[in-house]
């Protein structure tokens, strides 16, 4: 494990990086919007954690760099913060059996999402 340093700052947010790998970035992203609610105006937040990685591959005995991208995304009001960090939760809890499931390499998961109920 590495622990990447601060690359840039942008106007959104902060990517990161390693100077001895720089195809490896991790960049955190906020914006927002208004959108509205049963006729109330509030402000929509979207945050994204973004992952771009240059991966060294052998494909039919050649080597090559497979850009490999991860994209986690939410959006939701500021009153949803806390529903939000429950389905976080549950989906962070679960992607271990997905991706022993194949899901991330194209094939359907078989063990069906969890969530706890809206209170």
């Amino acid at each position: 494990m590495a622990t990447l340093q601060l690359l840039k700052t942008e106007p959104t947010g902060l990517v990161f990086s390693d100077p001895a790998v720089p195809g490896l970035t991790i960049r955190f992203r906020n914006t927002s919007s208004m959108k509205t609610l049963n006729g109330v105006s509030v402000k929509n937040l979207m945050a994204e954690i973004i992952c771009n990685d240059a991966n060294s591959v052998t494909v039919g005995g050649v080597a090559a760099i497979d850009p490999v991208s991860i994209r986690i995304r939410v959006s939701g009001a500021a009153e949803s913060a806390t529903r939000i960090g429950v389905l976080l939760e549950a989906l962070r809890d679960q992607i271990d059996n997905w991706n022993s499931e194949h899901f991330f390499q194209g094939f359907n998961p078989t063990t069906a999402p969890v969530v706890p109920k809206a209170t």
